[in-house]
This record gives C-alpha cells, sequence and structure tokens, in this order.
C-alpha cells in the first residue's frame, strides 16, 4: 500500500479529486471482479454535485448492478496536469444506487455512494503518495468550480461555440468578423476569462473581469453569456 500523508490539507484533497471526477482522461471500473471501461456509448461518467454517476444503456450490466446495489471499484485518470508534470488519480470505492431514467429513454443513471475515496498523485520521477479524501468535503457545493470543470467549459466553449465567441470578439473590438482568423477563451476562473484573437493585425488578449466572482456553474454560464455572447453556456 501507498504511504498515507496525514498532513495534506483535506480541502484541497477533495478539490483535487473533485477536479478528476469533472476532467477525467480515462477511467474504469470493477464490479464483481468484472472490468468495465467508460468511453463510447455503453458508459460515460458525469459530476452530478459531486456524486459520481455512471450514464449506461438501458438493460445493461451496470443498471443490474445498479438495482441489486452491488459494490464497485471506480478508478479515474484526471485529464489536469501539473506544470511539474504531476499526474493524478482517484480510486473510489462504493455501492451502486438504484437506477433512474435519464433524459433519453434508452439510458439510464446510476449513481456510487462513496465510502472511500483515494487521491493518488504520480509525480515526474514516478514516486507516489496517496491521499485519503474526506467523502464529505468530495461532495461539498464549494467545489463545483474545480479546475477540471473549468478545463471542460473552456474546452466546450472553445470547440462549439467558435461562431458565438467570433461575435463576441468582433463586437467588442469593431474587427468586422470576415477579418477574425480564431478567437478562443483561456484560464477561465470564477473571477473572469482571458479571450484570445487573431486578426490582420496579428494575435490578440484581453482579460475580461466578471461583475463578481461566480459561485456555482450556473453562476459562471450567466457571467459568460453577459459578458461575452447570449449564445454561450
Amino acid at each position: 500500500m501507498l504511504p498515507l500523508l496525514a498532513s495534506a490539507d483535506p480541502d484541497q484533497l477533495a478539490a483535487r479529486a473533485r477536479s478528476a471526477l469533472s476532467c477525467p482522461a480515462a477511467a474504469s471500473m470493477v464490479i464483481k471482479g468484472t472490468e468495465h471501461l467508460f468511453g463510447g456509448d455503453d458508459l460515460g461518467l458525469q459530476d452530478r454535485g459531486g456524486v459520481p454517476t455512471l450514464v449506461c444503456r438501458a438493460g445493461s450490466v451496470v443498471e443490474r448492478a445498479g438495482a441489486t446495489h452491488q459494490k464497485a471499484l471506480l478508478r479515474i485518470i484526471s485529464g489536469v496536469v501539473e506544470d511539474d508534470g504531476t499526474t493524478e488519480s482517484v480510486v473510489l470505492a462504493g455501492k451502486l444506487a438504484s437506477p433512474r431514467p435519464c433524459c433519453d429513454s434508452s439510458l439510464q443513471a446510476v449513481a456510487i455512494e462513496p465510502t472511500i475515496i483515494m487521491l493518488i498523485r504520480t509525480h515526474a520521477d514516478g514516486s507516489t503518495r496517496q491521499y485519503r479524501v474526506p467523502t464529505s468535503l468530495f461532495r461539498s457545493p464549494a467545489h463545483a468550480l474545480n479546475r477540471g470543470y473549468l478545463r471542460r467549459c473552456t474546452e466546450h466553449v472553445n470547440e462549439c461555440h467558435d461562431a458565438e465567441l467570433r461575435q463576441a470578439v468582433s463586437l467588442c473590438t469593431g474587427t468586422p468578423a470576415p477579418y477574425l482568423a480564431g478567437a478562443a477563451l483561456a484560464d477561465l476562473s470564477p473571477t473572469g476569462v482571458d479571450v484570445h484573437w487573431v486578426d490582420a493585425d496579428g494575435a490578440h488578449r484581453r482579460a475580461v473581469t466578471f461583475d463578481a466572482p461566480a459561485r456555482t456553474p450556473d453562476d459562471l454560464a450567466e457571467a459568460l453569456r453577459s459578458h461575452l455572447h447570449a449564445g454561450l453556456c
């Protein structure tokens, strides 16, 4: 077993663990000794207010396991990598909750009720450390806008709302849209975001500060819409 470091800040550990759940690079789950991989249309993973939630096909093995409240072991590799090359993963053990229908009638949502959450940090030199994460802090609303969530939000806007970003830049700078080669967000935080764009004069950056710090995902979405474009979400 990896060494436990009790001196780590429990709240920070919870924030890091939530970040991995919000922005997984890869994930897998073991039920009754059988491994199930996330990805594609058969099995997905979501952070629903600090509750790890599996989205699966109706009638699947995972749905049936939830109906009988089987124990599960979930492993998540975080998509957020530190500047020094440190990577993080979360191992979470708990029971599956009863399946609930999703908006798509062919899908079911199965939550995991964690009893143990461990954060594993792997440094660039290969050394690892393991930390116990308090389950109560893991679900705290204070960690809703974690680093992973902010990264996923930025990726979503850049990948799915290019037209809205271009229009926002065009309106706030007076640059005709045809002269914009591209626009993107970076460094999104609860207090603001950087807008980057490229036009005929080269690359530019403008810092946008929100009127008030966002405290929830809804606050953040509203701040992006009001300061940039109504079509952003």
